[in-house]
């Protein structure tokens, strides 16, 4: 007997060593259908968590990019993902709202999280679980993957100072709950693809649009046909963007390929940010160079926008327990944070040096 065992362990450790180079050796391709149409950041960014998730595995894992409306419609992204129609899909939450309404908070709010404050949820509070919970109903996986700072907020062509001035006006609105809190105050919020928005204010379809930040705006070349600037960008303070698997491919990866997904997603997420956000800050110079103007809403506006939001989220929480219970756990975790905010003011992105050392010639 001992003979016998001396020779099968030699053996079946020989057979798991081949086994791995294998699983290693092993290849995959794979498409990826996105929401987005070619030239928008967003799709530029599913291509670089492409590119490191191929570098990262050593050409073991290929991921090929297409853009809105080349494999399936957009709107149908999530289910072609989640019939296996393709293996991955990228997706901006919010455009699954006529599934589950609370997919409308895991993508933007309405002035709520900040991109800081969706990184602490998601990776060290309980955001996580909402996205594997409301994607995996639907036979997913999910992983953030970009995030954009606060959004620019209304652009026109026609000049819009307050509240008052909302009344009457067709504008474009990408998500529901901004639609709904716009509607409160006497517009019309319209629906339409991002790129249709240029040609609809040029025609006068439009009296105006929300579309994105400042860097995807000036690409879109907006301060063409919108001379009017309206901020702050209230009505998404930031913009959360994932990638979609079919969960029965996902169960098909080695361990390794799940895991630099994973990684790669995570890094593609804090380069996002930075690039955007530093992107952004040269557009909106150049926005403004090109002749238009800019105004604010006043606090006492802005503090009427956030009750109506509030009525507009109490009444979707009370049609919807799923959005119930995102909405709390959101809600909690700005009740934690507030001391720390309080405590650490005004030292944030947010604020200006108000002087500066003189430094060497």
């Amino acid at each position: 007997m001992k003979v016998l065992m001396k020779a099968f362990f030699p053996c079946m450790l020989f057979l798991a060593l081949a086994a791995t180079g294998h699983a290693a050796e092993q290849k995959f391709s794979w498409r990826l259908a996105s929401v987005w149409s070619e030239g928008l950041v967003m799709l530029d960014s599913e291509r670089e968590f492409a590119k490191k998730v191929e570098e990262m595995s050593g050409g073991r894992l290929i991921i090929k990019v297409f853009p809105a409306g080349q494999i399936g419609p957009t709107n149908q992204v999530l289910d072609l993902v989640r019939s296996g129609a393709v293996e991955m899909g990228a997706d901006w939450p919010g455009y699954w709202i006529g599934k589950n309404t609370a997919f409308d908070l895991l993508g933007s709010h309405v002035m709520g999280f900040t991109p800081l404050d969706h990184a602490i949820w998601i990776y060290a509070a309980d955001g996580m679980g909402f996205y594997d919970e409301f994607f995996g109903a639907y036979n997913v996986k999910y992983f953030p993957h970009h995030i954009a700072d606060q959004e620019s907020g209304i652009r026109s062509n026609k000049p819009i100072k307050n509240l008052e001035d909302f009344k009457g006006l067709k504008i474009r609105m990408g998500n529901h709950i901004p639609g709904r809190v716009i509607q409160a105050f006497g517009a019309q919020p319209v629906t339409m693809a991002s790129g249709e928005i240029y040609e609809a204010i040029q025609r006068g379809v439009i009296d105006g649009c929300e579309m994105n930040i400042p860097l995807a705006d000036f690409h879109a070349k907006l301060q063409e046909v919108a001379k009017y600037w309206l901020t702050p960008g209230w009505h998404q303070t930031a913009s959360l963007d994932g990638i979609l698997v079919n969960k029965d491919k996902w169960n098909s990866l080695p361990p390794d390929l799940q895991a630099i997904v994973k990684y790669a997603a995570q890094a593609q997420f804090v380069e996002s940010l930075a690039k955007t956000t530093y992107g952004s800050v040269d557009a909106t110079a150049d926005i403004l160079a090109s002749g238009v103007t800019a105004t604010r809403l006043s606090d006492a506006d802005l503090e009427r926008i956030e009750v109506t939001r509030n009525e507009i989220l109490s009444q979707m929480a009370s049609e919807n327990p799923d959005f119930a219970r995102a909405l709390k756990s959101i809600i909690d975790l700005d009740k934690k944070l507030a001391a720390y905010r309080n405590n650490t003011r005004p030292w944030s992105f947010g604020r200006t040096w108000k002087h500066y050392p003189v430094l060497p010639q």
